[in-house]
């Protein structure tokens, strides 16, 4: 039973989100800002993320890696904590972000440094941390299409938190909300962009059918489909950011 377990944990891991740091979704975001040296230090930060997470059963790497995000972020919050960038100057939460940034760091490093490093809940929390980074955005002003990719992401989040704390009611609240976006999303979109949004949107609907049902908390279903649907947006974003890169020639 328990080589089982490891297994289904060893596979989540894999099915886990390849961009989970998904620099595309930030690049899309950030795009909008007019503070280059802000963006640059979050991509910096996102990267170094993707490596601890790409490099968490590696001994030998890990350490430098870790090492790397640690001193990068400490540099990250010293500068921008007390002096946002104008647009954030506004944000009512940005001190509140940064705390929680700031814990999702030490845990990860907790859940990796440890004699039996806890992988399912660095993984977690990496992809969280990454998540939780374009947030930072939260008070830039943005086109529209901008502002929904950034609330399908946050609307994800919430998704992840319910499933992790087994609350049904929430669980069954953020799938309602996050395919409510994403239909919304798919309106906003050219019939090309659309069309490779079908997917989400599809799983978006099944997520919350799925959620609905008392045994939701009974096996891995549930965790393999948002896994697949955050891939799906992960994918999906790396195609607005090369038609944007294309578009902009």
């Amino acid at each position: 039973m328990r080589k089982l377990i490891l297994a289904v944990c060893l596979m989540l891991i894999i099915l886990a989100p390849a961009n989970a740091c998904d620099v595309s979704l930030f690049a899309l975001v950030a795009g909008n800002s007019p503070n280059n040296a802000f963006a640059e230090k979050l991509t910096g930060l996102v990267s170094s993320a993707k490596a601890v997470g790409n490099n968490s059963q590696e001994p030998a790497a890990l350490p430098g890696h870790l090492q790397k995000l640690m001193t990068s972020w400490i540099e990250f919050s010293n500068t921008y904590l007390v002096n946002p960038p104008e647009w954030a100057k506004n944000d009512a939460s940005w001190k509140q972000k940064f705390d929680e940034l700031t814990d999702l760091i030490g845990s990860i490093r907790k859940n990796l440094s440890n004699q039996e490093p806890d992988q399912p809940k660095a993984h977690q929390e990496i992809q969280k941390f990454t998540r939780r980074l374009t947030r930072l955005y939260d008070g830039l002003q943005m086109n529209e299409l901008a502002r929904l990719l950034l609330d399908t992401s946050t609307h994800i989040d919430h998704i992840w938190d319910a499933w992790w704390a087994q609350d049904r009611q929430k669980l069954v609240e953020a799938t309602k909300n996050f395919s409510s976006v994403c239909h919304n999303l798919s309106e906003k979109l050219d019939e090309a962009s659309a069309k490779m949004a079908e997917n989400i949107v599809h799983r978006a609907g099944e997520l919350h059918k799925m959620a609905a049902r008392e045994d939701v908390f009974t096996g891995k279903s549930f965790e393999f489909m948002l896994n697949m649907t955050e891939n799906d947006f992960a994918r999906f974003n790396d195609a607005r950011r090369e038609k944007t890169a294309t578009d902009s020639k």
